[in-house]
């Protein structure tokens, strides 16, 4: 079981960021329109949710190469985490 938390600084929306985060800044180089640094925890979280396909690409090009798996995408309304299904890119529960 997943025993990671929801940092408290992500904005509401689909992509959020864990306690898992140490801070290493991957996610702001690849995509600095959607993330921002929180310098008292030394971590990284989703300061905006992508406005268009291009800033949800870098998203998802930065968690995917994310070194420690700390952003996520969940459904916003239920709390479910979503997974992204690997040969087609659409996500399930």
């Amino acid at each position: 079981m997943d025993e990671s938390t929801k940092l408290p600084n992500n904005v509401p929306g689909k992509y959020y960021t864990t306690d898992e985060c140490d801070g290493c800044a991957y996610c702001a180089a690849v995509a600095p329109d959607n993330f921002e640094f929180d310098k008292p925890t030394n971590t990284y979280y989703i300061g905006k949710q992508p406005v268009d396909s291009e800033e949800e690409e870098l998203v998802l090009e930065a968690k995917e190469d994310c070194p420690v798996d700390a952003i996520r995408t969940g459904d916003e309304d239920t709390g479910e985490v979503l997974l992204q299904d690997e040969d087609n890119g659409s996500y399930r529960s």
